[in-house]
């Protein structure tokens, strides 16, 4: 292999979350990894637009990356909580807004706030949190993962950081043909 093509896939995949970095590791003396690094997530949702309700971007974002907001829901649904310290939290609806420096294939300087409200088993709401989010994203294909990634300031799950994806329904040449004015995706979202 050609180390310029090993170079070019690295730097496109970005760097490594703690999850990978820690599943990559070896394990320390006596064959296990230590307990903190292997402790379950307090939650974890699948994250989606609501139908017909994409992200919003203004202005829009294309190839040549710039100044752009952001706005708009996700829903959260199908909530599992592996430590067992949320198992009253089912599902959410989360209200977002963020700016940054955006482009089909990166995010930089993201900043964002977004409110959670919880609902559980019955459909009902069970409280809220305050998330300030932000951060960066380059050389990657999906930028808008950096919406996802941030903390929980207040209310249920205070204190926990959040990760995840949520990959587009239109792929990289859609966005770099005719640009990105609005964004339908899912994927998955962590509290930790």
């Amino acid at each position: 292999m050609k180390m310029t093509w090993i170079i070019a896939v690295a730097a496109a995949a970005g760097p490594l979350t703690a999850d990978v970095a820690h599943a990559l590791s070896p394990p320390v003396a006596g064959g296990l990894r230590s307990p903190a690094a292997t402790s379950p997530a307090a939650l974890i949702c699948a994250v989606a637009t609501p139908p017909g309700r994409p992200l919003v971007f203004d202005p829009w974002v294309g190839l040549a990356p710039r100044r752009a907001a952001v706005r708009g829901h996700l829903q959260l649904t199908g909530c599992t909580s592996p430590d067992g310290s949320a198992t009253g939290l089912r599902s959410g609806w989360v209200a977002l807004k963020a700016d940054g420096v955006l482009s089909c294939t990166s995010a930089r300087r993201v900043r964002g706030r977004a409110v959670i409200t919880w609902f559980g088993g019955d459909g009902r709401p069970v409280g809220t949190s305050s998330l300030r989010g932000g951060g960066d994203s380059l050389a990657t294909q999906r930028p808008a993962d950096t919406l996802l990634t941030g903390a929980v300031t207040s209310g249920a799950l205070g204190g926990a950081r959040t990760r995840g994806g949520i990959a587009p329904d239109t792929g990289l040449l859609g966005c770099a043909a005719q640009g990105l004015e609005r964004l339908n995706g899912a994927g998955h979202m962590t509290f930790s």
